[in-house]
């Protein structure tokens, strides 16, 4: 990791903290040592960053020198606040981890007016999931992200495995469970597969051979009006 990142992924932390937080803890978060934590705090500061150091607490970063101000109203916030809130309950730690890095970059470039409505508002959003392998949904949302095949061990309703090639383009949150689209050869169509039914997954290297937004459109014209219920 260069310096730069490294300077850049510790303000971003300084960020997320609403109070002062120990130099072993940021150096635990960012795998580094705590004098190379010091060492960059110090350059931080040099190139205009307000931090304050507390003896015994810790460091808090008190004004953001990079980001402008940028404003909402109160229910545009009132809506961020919420759909972020969603996110930390979701079975998947690396979506938890980015809701808390955008709240504390939303804190840090609202006018601070709103920076205390976004602090006190308390609409919640809370859902109970079934149990999932949490890093098989980001492997999932990986081979999305990148368009490559995945091979899959499912298991339907009766509990029958079967082994498929599916092309995934899309995944659904629903209510207790995510459900993945995909194209599934060993069917030749549209498939919907639960997250918590999948019992290995493992990522291939090849792409498949149409892009993800064409899959999603044809699959949104052919299959968006039936029952989004398991059919495998």
């Amino acid at each position: 990791m260069s310096r730069s990142i490294r300077l850049l992924n510790l303000l971003q932390l300084l960020r997320e903290y609403r109070y002062p937080v120990t130099a072993q803890v940021l150096a635990e978060r960012l795998q580094i040592s705590q004098r190379s934590v010091y060492r960059d705090i110090e350059t931080l500061r040099a190139q205009g960053a307000e931090i304050e150091a507390a003896a015994g607490l810790g460091f808090q970063l008190r004004e953001d020198f990079l980001l402008p101000p940028i404003t909402m109203n109160e229910t545009e916030i009132e809506a961020i606040v919420l759909a972020l809130n969603w996110l930390n309950y979701i079975p998947d730690q690396a979506l938890k981890s980015a809701s808390t890095s955008v709240l504390a970059k939303l804190n840090a470039v609202l006018p601070e007016h709103r920076q205390q409505l976004l602090q006190q508002t308390t609409l919640r959003a809370i859902n109970v999931w079934l149990p999932v392998d949490e890093a098989l949904v980001e492997q999932v949302r990986l081979a999305i992200r990148q368009q490559v095949k995945i091979l899959v061990d499912y298991a339907d309703e009766q509990q029958t495995i079967s082994s498929r090639i599916l092309w995934p383009f899309a995944l659904g949150y629903f209510n207790d469970r995510i459900v993945l689209a995909a194209w599934c050869e060993l069917r030749d169509g549209f498939r919907h597969f639960r997250i918590d039914r999948i019992q290995q997954l493992s990522l291939s290297q090849e792409l498949y051979p149409q892009f993800k937004q064409q899959l999603f459109q044809q699959w949104w014209t052919q299959e968006v009006c039936r029952s989004t219920t398991d059919k495998n």
